[in-house]
Formats: structure tokens, sequence, C-alpha cells
């Protein structure tokens, strides 16, 4: 995957995670209720855990495009039978 689209991605990621841990919080303060999706009550444990598999999704979207090095393909020399010791370096 493309560095940019890790970037991209590891930002969306976050976003999420945030929101989701301040759901967590707002449920747990008793601002908002815990939601109902397909007839079942999805507590603030939920919440948290999906809060924190995001972000780990982020962070290792992240390490890919920040700080992980960009591999440059290195390629056979073509001179294989050549004399390592005559060649001229700059």
């Amino acid at each position: 995957m493309n560095r940019e689209v890790c970037k991209f991605f590891s930002g969306s990621f976050a976003a999420l995670a945030y929101v989701h841990a301040a759901y967590a919080v707002a449920t747990s303060r008793g601002i908002v209720d815990e939601p109902v999706f397909l007839g079942r009550r999805w507590g603030i444990g939920n919440m948290w855990a999906e809060a924190g598999v995001y972000a780990a999704v982020s962070l290792a979207l992240g390490h890919a495009g920040w700080i992980a090095k960009h591999q440059v393909p290195q390629h056979e020399s073509t001179m294989v039978n050549a004399d390592r010791s005559q060649l001229v370096t700059y």
C-alpha cells in the first residue's frame, strides 16, 4: 500500500478511536443511552474494545506511513564476472 494512503487511513482510524472513546465516556456518565444495534445492547466495554482496536490499527498504519523506511528494490549487477578491485569509484 502507498505510504500516503497509509497516512490517510491512519488519521481516519485515529478519528474512529477518538469517537468511540468519547461515546464510551458519554455513555458511562449517562449523557447518552447504550446503543441498540441488531436487537442487542452494546455496552461500554464493547466501545472501549473498539476504540482500542481502532487505535492499534491507526498506530500500525501510522508506522507504515511515517516511520518505516522506504524500501528501494536492489537490482542484480550486470557485471557478474568483473574484477571488483579494478572498478573505479568516485
